[in-house]
């Protein structure tokens, strides 16, 4: 399988100087946000760049395996929607599972509680949000999956 796509729309680094107080840009973690909703990306990284990660941006699974195959050592977390065109979350996840085994990946979607329940426990996926999620539920969510405190906005 070949990883491009010439319709994409470039990549967005964000975040890159939004580092709080305690922490510096050696410790920060660095989370790929994938999503084919230009809204839902945006307040990813509204939410999590002036909490001091790094976040880079993908609007469609193609792009998002290019920009990780090129930057894999660079991610802790990828936040993955599960319904997108072109690649559904479990195949992506599998791609990013081969690229970097370790990688943390939480899928988020707006489908039913049980179906995202399912869909962790048949991808062994790190885990999930139901969209849409309030910000204490997702900061919890990033927590505990990469087993870490997580800062909250002062």
């Amino acid at each position: 399988m070949e990883l491009t796509d010439n319709n994409a729309t470039q990549t967005e680094t964000v975040g890159a100087g939004a580092a709080t107080a305690s922490s510096s840009a050696g410790d920060r973690v660095r989370v790929l946000a994938v999503d084919d909703n230009d809204d839902f990306r945006a307040m990813l990284v509204d939410l999590l760049a002036p909490l001091g990660y790094e976040v880079k941006t993908a609007n469609n699974p193609i792009k998002a395996l290019e920009v990780f195959r090129l930057e894999k050592n660079g991610f802790q977390l990828v936040i993955l929607d599960y319904y997108m065109p072109q690649m559904d979350g479990g195949k992506t996840f599998e791609w990013l599972r081969k690229l970097k085994p370790d990688v943390k990946v939480i899928i988020c979607s707006g489908a039913e509680e049980l179906r995202l329940r399912q869909i962790q426990a048949q991808y062994k996926i790190d885990g999930y949000l139901h969209k849409p999620f309030r910000v204490p539920e997702a900061l919890a969510m990033i927590k505990r999956v990469m087993g870490t405190r997580v800062p909250t906005a002062a």
